[in-house]
């Protein structure tokens, strides 16, 4: 007999930290911050109409958070989570210039949240993730830090915010400068850009995966290049639909995607914004997109080859998941 989906082990390889803080937990640090009030209403923050409205409801949840310790305990909650619903491998997004933005000191943060993740009983790596419409001296450090960090649980270089504000074309120096420092990057391309934008990743930067991609089902020739290219697409339906990156009314093009024969797995991207989970995420594929457990369990089987863990460690994370 197939094992259930929730029972099948998962990775998880898009998941941002700050977008995993559930609407009970950002009240209780508004309480603490808003002299203990019993009631704190931080609803209308998880309600997104656009792209744009979700961006600055990230940020308003940032600004709840005082300094590394809260950071370090918004990571335990999480990887118990990630546990309940036996995630074997998790690579999990944290962004210093966010942090910075928002009053938090980020070589501080990023040390926090390292030792806690070497300390965590699943297997757990960082990626540093940029944002790639704000100013260039940020990008740099972001990657000096993700560089610095690279043998103490850092594995790549994100590249995340608005892409047409800023498209991959606009990245040439930034991806030879991590090809030097031997920092894969992975880039959010095709969540709100087109095919083109999708194709335009995968030239400059050569990235092992790509976050989201969606948009490459725009266009077939686009579909087979991603196809042919073996990277590995990092899909969210439910945050895709609540962000507007697919519109009310339209279907998700997961279905074409996985016809095709693209490299993907189901992620969460920021599950606590979104109302999801993992388990949910595959269950709306066999619910909509006509998966079946062998479908899921594949997809976490190209997850397991497409994480960014040593030879070792891969192999032996792929004999677990298979």
């Amino acid at each position: 007999m197939i094992r259930p989906v929730a029972r099948l082990p998962k990775v998880e390889l898009h998941l941002h930290l700050e977008g995993c803080l559930t609407p009970s937990e950002a009240a209780h640090l508004a309480r603490r911050t808003r002299s203990g009030r019993a009631s704190v209403d931080v609803s209308s923050l998880y309600r997104h109409a656009s792209f744009a409205e979700f961006l600055r409801h990230f940020g308003a949840l940032l600004d709840l958070f005082r300094g590394p310790e809260d950071l370090v305990w918004l990571f335990r909650r999480t990887a118990a989570r990630l546990r309940r619903q036996r995630v074997l491998h998790a690579e999990i997004r944290v962004s210093p210039s966010v942090w910075e933005r928002h009053g938090l000191e980020p070589r501080a943060c990023l040390k926090g949240l390292l030792d806690e993740a070497r300390r965590a009983p699943r297997s757990v790596l960082c990626v540093g993730d940029a944002v790639r419409q704000w100013h260039r001296s940020l990008l740099a450090r972001d990657l000096d830090l993700a560089a610095e960090h690279r043998r103490d649980g850092v594995c790549a270089l994100g590249l995340g915010g608005d892409e047409k504000a800023a498209p991959a074309a606009l990245f040439k120096d930034l991806a030879a400068a991590c090809r030097a420092a031997r920092l894969p990057v992975l880039p959010h391309a095709g969540e709100v850009g087109g095919a083109g934008e999708v194709v335009a990743a995968l030239d400059v930067f050569d990235p092992p995966r790509v976050g989201h991609g969606i948009g490459a089902a725009e266009d077939r020739e686009a579909l087979r290049t991603v196809a042919r290219s073996g990277v590995h697409l990092e899909v969210c339906p439910t945050s895709n639909r609540r962000t507007g990156a697919v519109p009310r009314g339209a279907r998700h093009p997961l279905r074409e995607l996985w016809q095709a024969g693209v490299s993907l797995s189901l992620n969460t991207d920021d599950p606590a914004l979104f109302s999801t989970t993992l388990n949910r995420e595959l269950a709306w594929a066999q619910a909509r997109a006509g998966w079946t457990v062998r479908d899921a369990a594949r997809s976490q089987r190209m997850a397991a080859r497409a994480c960014l863990l040593p030879p070792g460690p891969r192999r032996d994370l792929e004999d677990r998941v298979g």
